[in-house]
């Protein structure tokens, strides 16, 4: 439970007449300055919260351990609300519920959220101070809701267990991933195409040491994502999907220098392609290359990078990338 109080500084307030449009603007002098301009209405609310998690205890295969075996059933469960004591209508907020938990081995994750509002709208889909159990509906109203489905494998995935060691090092790689991705967790966006990350060649040079070697091995590294997300809204009675899509991504190391990858996705509300991005990096050990290519859409365009991977001498590169196309 929280409480939020803010007095009214309406008396630093002034109007003056729009010319142009003719409506009557509020002003105060300190608008634009570093603390920015003060609230001019009074504040006065009551913050209501509730986070839960879920865990079923179940009995342990292991007959020799003792404790029974915790497994997860919701992540997070989140509520919370809010009551506006000042407001002389509509006084509570709509109810926020949002929540995640992962399944098959942590290599599927769920995320959902909704907005429920307890009162009713008028004709025209504007909120009335009148719940919505009285005009006839139910006790709550869905505005929103939102559904994200996200399920990665890869080349680990059917191998040997990683160690200690090795799992702390593939989440140094995800920060990585998140600053070449638009801080996503993933790259079914893409990547940005000017990102340049020296410290992650630098210490992938230190582990592989010379891999000049014309025998890749068995082992090719991959990774793929497959990522579903919907959007319900209906704060008016629209009643309609606003954003409906599957996306897709992946990557391959063809051999220690050669990596590509891509992504794409179908835009179900749209009836077409998502942002579709196709990357090809071949790694020199003094320097290194890059070319991205989204080959149509409204971001169609190309990207080549060069450049070498000494911090000192970073700034030797030369790049160049496409004009937008004309539409």
């Amino acid at each position: 439970i929280s409480y939020g109080y803010a007095p009214s500084f309406a008396q630093f307030y002034d109007e003056y007449l729009n010319s142009d449009t003719g409506e009557v603007v509020q002003y105060t002098r300190f608008q634009g300055t570093l603390n920015g301009a003060p609230s001019l209405g009074k504040s006065n609310s009551i913050g209501f919260s509730l986070a839960n998690t879920f865990e079923a205890k179940v009995k342990d295969r292991d007959s020799t351990k003792l404790e029974p075996k915790k497994i997860p059933l919701l992540s997070n469960l989140n509520l919370s609300t809010a009551y506006n004591i000042e407001a002389d209508s509509l006084r509570l907020s709509p109810l926020s519920i949002n929540g995640g938990t992962t399944i098959l081995e942590k290599k599927m994750n769920i995320n959902f959220s909704a907005a429920l509002d307890p009162y009713a709208i008028d004709n025209n889909g504007s909120r009335i101070n009148v719940w919505n159990k009285d005009n006839g509906g139910s006790l709550f109203r869905l505005t929103r809701a939102n559904m994200n489905i996200c399920y990665s494998i890869n080349s680990d995935t059917f191998g040997k267990k990683k160690s200690d060691d090795d799992e702390k090092e593939g989440e140094e790689d995800e920060y990585d991933y998140v600053a070449a991705s638009g801080g996503r967790t993933d790259d079914l966006f893409g990547k940005a195409d000017d990102f340049y990350d020296n410290q992650r060649y630098q210490k992938d040079e230190a582990k592989n040491g010379d891999v000049e070697n014309p025998y890749y091995g068995t082992e090719i590294p991959w990774d793929f994502r497959l990522a579903y997300s919907a959007t319900y809204s209906n704060p008016a009675r629209q009643n309609e999907f606003s954003s409906h899509y599957l996306m897709f991504s992946g990557n391959l190391q063809l051999s220690p220098r050669w990596k590509i990858g891509g992504s794409s996705g179908f835009d179900f509300k749209n009836k077409g392609f998502t942002l579709t991005q196709l990357r090809f990096e071949r790694d020199r050990k003094s320097f290194t290359m890059r070319f991205n290519w989204t080959p149509f859409g409204q971001y169609e365009r190309w990207y080549f990078f060069i450049g070498i991977k000494s911090s000192v001498l970073k700034d030797l590169k030369w790049e160049n990338r496409s004009q937008p196309p004309r539409r």
